[in-house]
């Protein structure tokens, strides 16, 4: 039980600080001093040091000797558009392993979710982060998903720098339509074709913004 209690509240000092980052509350080079984070947080400094620890191992926090933690540099140009063809090659492969995998409940949730994003909420990215982790899952192959999550991770902080709008959010919704109408339909090129067409969708909304906001070219 005792053990238990710890790893939860490890758990809710990884999500604070995590969503502290994502936000833009901790910016990149911030150092994350423990004696700040206990009065913040209203934790203590046990399982604020497991935090950020992991926080390390998912790239968004580097712990540096003499200096502590400090949140992140975001990945490099290059490093993006490397990260998404990565991602838009494993992702659609594991969707494939889970055609025949998902189950009836496994549709409904992902069904649920669709309903959730159409209403355009703030949580928007957590919803979809889940209904692309159900998919992944139910392909049965847990190492390769954990290299999908990870690749998204190392990520993260560029998503939540260029913030997607309304219109990003109803796109991605009708594109989420079509991977779960394709998983339906059992149809493996179809599946691979919309898993991949919903991921670089990301990555050129990433370079429109990126491009608009610092008035430099994404190449």
């Amino acid at each position: 039980m005792a053990d238990n209690k710890s790893y939860m509240k490890s758990l809710q000092a990884y999500e604070k600080i995590r969503d502290m980052i994502l936000s833009g509350v901790k910016l990149p080079g911030t150092r994350l001093v423990l004696s700040e984070l206990e009065a913040e947080l209203d934790l203590g400094r046990g399982p604020i040091r497991e935090a950020l620890m992991r926080l390390d191992r998912s790239g968004l926090v580097k712990n540096i000797p003499y200096k502590g933690a400090i949140v992140a540099t975001p990945p490099t140009q290059k490093e993006i558009l490397h990260i998404y063809d990565l991602r838009a090659a494993l992702e659609a492969k594991l969707a494939v392993e889970a055609i025949d995998k998902l189950t009836d409940a496994d549709f409904r949730k992902l069904e649920e979710l669709l309903k959730q994003m159409d209403a355009l909420p703030q949580n928007h990215y957590q919803l979809d982060r889940e209904f692309h982790r159900i998919i992944c899952a139910a392909s049965g192959l847990p190492h390769l998903c954990h290299i999908a999550q990870t690749l998204v991770q190392s990520v993260e902080s560029v998503l939540n720098i260029y913030r997607r709008e309304k219109d990003h959010c109803t796109r991605f919704n009708a594109e989420h339509r079509a991977i779960f109408d394709a998983l339906k339909s059992k149809d493996p090129k179809r599946v691979k074709k919309t898993f991949e067409v919903n991921i670089k969708s990301g990555l050129e909304i990433i370079k429109d913004t990126y491009s608009k906001l610092l008035k430099v070219p994404f190449e």
